[in-house]
């Protein structure tokens, strides 16, 4: 009688309709080691999923000393980095007026200055050259949605 009901709950566990309370009795009959042969790796299942929740139950939490090792690492590189900058900033090394390569003569640096906005021009037209196919597909498109 007892096998039966085993059976019959053990066909509930396999759709997945059992509750607790029969997959607590199903636990309790396999942890038992008088278990026909043909039921033997259901009792394996059992077996195993009791020794998992054994194992996970006697884990200790873990504390990780290395997270507290990097944090104060980067603490540390950043202090040093802090006092670099302020201790070694080597104020001789600046720049000034005479060193930023200024043209004096107007002639020449309205020259440079053509020179600059033809390129910026030039650069500019290989962008605008592009915007042709757009027109087109903007025609296209108004005269599917017949907007003209």
């Amino acid at each position: 009688m007892e096998l039966d009901k085993i059976e019959r709950l053990l066909a509930r566990y396999e759709e997945g309709e059992t509750s607790l309370a029969e997959e607590k009795i199903l636990r309790n009959y396999f942890l038992n080691n008088d278990v026909p042969e043909y039921l033997r790796s259901y009792q394996m299942i059992f077996t195993y999923a009791n020794h998992q929740a054994q194992e996970k139950l006697r884990k200790e939490p873990e504390i990780n000393p290395r997270k507290n090792w990097y944090a104060w690492s980067s603490v540390a590189a950043i202090l040093i980095l802090a006092l670099g900058l302020f201790f070694f900033n080597d104020t001789s090394s600046r720049l000034n007026e005479n060193d930023l390569g200024t043209i004096t003569e107007e002639e020449v640096a309205l020259e440079k200055a053509r020179e600059t906005l033809a390129m910026v021009s030039q650069i500019m037209n290989e962008g605008k050259s592009d915007l042709v196919y757009l027109k087109e597909f903007n025609k296209t498109t108004n005269k599917i949605i017949q907007i003209d």
